[in-house]
C-alpha cells in the first residue's frame, strides 16, 4: 500500500471569519473604540495619552503610503499599528538610529505625557487580542475539522497557520483529533514533529497561549499547558510576531517553524491557501520558490476572492497549477469542495509520467 501523499494547509485569516472571529482591519477599528471609550472616562490620562499615540501612530502609516505613492485612505489593519508601536518602542535598538539626528517632537512628548507610553500601549493591543479572539462555541468552529478528514490512509496532514488564535486547536480536541503542535510537556520542543503520524499544526506567527519565560524558555499555556505556568502565565504577553515586513526572523520557534513551511513544500502534492490574501511577501516568496521547484506542486485558492487573489500574482496568474474556489471557508470545508478537489488533483499527480 501507497504512502499517505503530503498535503499542506496555509491558512490565513479569512479561515476564522466564518467562526465570528474578526479580521485584522476590524480588529484595528475595536482598538480604536476600545481607546477613545477610556479616553472618555473621567480622569483616565493615561487613557488619552494611548488614543493620541493611536493616532500618531495612525497618521504615520497613512502619510507613508502616500508617500510611496499608495491610497493613503487604505484600510489600516492591527497588524500594522502593533508594528509601527513596536519599532517606535525599540528604535534606538534599529542600526539605523546612528543615523538619525532627531525623533519626531510628538513621540517624545507622548513619551513625557506617560511614561513608557509605547510598551503600554503594545501591552493594550496584546491585551485585547486575548480576548478578541477568544475561541466561540464549539458548533462555530467544527467546519475547521473538515480539513483533516482526509488524514490518514489518502494523506498526510500538515497545517501551517497564520493566526494567533485557538479555534483550530480546539476543534480538533472537540473531535477527538490527535495532533501535534511543537510542544511536550508545555515547552518548545519541534521534535514532536518527528515521526509523527498525528495531523502536525505550525503556527507560523505565534499563539495566544505561547510564552517566553527567562527559567522554562518558550512555553505552552494550553496546548499542551506547561506543568508550572501558574507561576509565571498572568505576568506575560502572548509570543507573536506582527508586521509583514518583519516576520522573518532568525529566533526560535519561529527559524524552526518557517523552514519546516518551506521544507515541507519541497515534497507536498497540494497546497490549499485558505482565506489567504497573499500578503506576506516572504511566505509568497517561499510558495514561489517551491512551485518552481517542485514540478508536481498544486496550489489551491480558497476564499471568497480566489480568482482576484490569482489574478493579482504574477507567479499564480497564468500557472495551470492553480485553482481557485471562490467560497468562504466554512462552505468550501463543509460542502466537501476542498476534500473533492484535493482527491482530483491527488490523482492527477499519480497520473502523470515522471519528471
Amino acid at each position: 500500500m501507497a504512502d499517505p501523499s503530503p498535503v499542506t494547509f496555509l491558512a490565513g485569516a479569512g479561515l476564522c471569519v466564518d467562526a465570528g472571529l474578526d479580521d485584522s482591519v476590524r480588529l484595528a477599528g475595536k482598538l480604536m473604540q476600545y481607546l477613545q471609550a477610556k479616553a472618555a472616562e473621567p480622569k483616565n490620562e493615561e487613557a488619552r495619552t494611548l488614543l493620541n499615540l493611536h493616532y500618531f501612530i495612525l497618521g504615520g502609516i497613512r502619510f507613508q503610503w502616500g508617500r510611496q505613492g499608495a491610497n493613503p485612505d487604505h484600510p489600516v489593519n492591527i497588524e500594522q499599528i502593533a508594528t509601527a508601536a513596536l519599532r517606535l518602542r525599540f528604535r534606538h535598538e534599529d542600526p539605523l538610529a546612528p543615523y538619525v539626528s532627531a525623533w519626531s517632537e510628538r513621540i517624545v512628548d507622548l513619551e513625557d505625557q506617560q511614561d513608557g507610553a509605547l510598551e503600554r500601549f503594545s501591552d493594550v493591543i496584546f491585551a485585547r487580542l486575548k480576548e478578541w479572539l477568544a475561541t466561540p462555541p464549539s458548533q462555530q468552529i467544527e467546519y475547521l475539522n473538515r480539513m483533516t478528514d482526509l488524514h490518514g490512509k489518502e494523506a498526510c496532514i500538515s497545517i501551517f497557520s497564520l493566526n494567533y488564535d485557538l479555534l483550530l486547536e480546539n476543534a480538533l480536541v472537540n473531535a477527538h483529533r490527535p495532533f501535534v503542535n511543537g510542544f511536550r510537556d508545555g515547552r518548545w520542543n519541534p521534535e514532536v514533529f518527528s515521526g509523527n503520524s498525528d495531523i502536525r499544526i505550525y503556527k507560523l506567527h505565534g499563539s495566544l497561549d505561547w510564552v517566553e519565560d527567562e527559567m522554562y524558555g518558550i512555553c505552552s499555556l494550553t496546548f499542551d499547558r506547561h506543568p508550572k505556568a501558574e507561576d509565571f502565565e498572568v505576568q506575560k504577553p502572548p509570543l507573536l510576531i506582527f508586521g509583514t515586513n518583519s516576520k522573518l526572523t532568525g529566533r526560535d520557534p519561529f527559524l524552526t517553524l518557517v523552514h519546516a513551511f518551506a521544507q515541507q513544500l519541497r515534497s507536498a502534492k497540494v497546497l490549499v491557501a485558505v482565506g489567504y490574501s497573499f500578503s506576506d511577501k516572504y511566505i509568497n516568496e517561499i510558495i514561489e520558490q517551491r512551485m518552481r521547484d517542485n514540478l508536481p506542486l498544486r496550489l489551491v485558492l480558497v476564499s471568497p476572492d480566489a480568482d482576484k487573489i490569482k489574478q493579482s500574482n504574477p507567479f499564480l496568474e497564468n500557472s495551470p497549477r492553480v485553482t481557485t474556489l471562490n467560497h468562504g471557508a466554512l462552505d468550501a470545508l463543509n460542502k466537501g469542495a476542498v476534500r473533492s478537489e484535493i482527491l482530483r488533483l491527488l490523482e492527477e499527480t499519480k497520473q502523470e509520467a515522471p519528471f
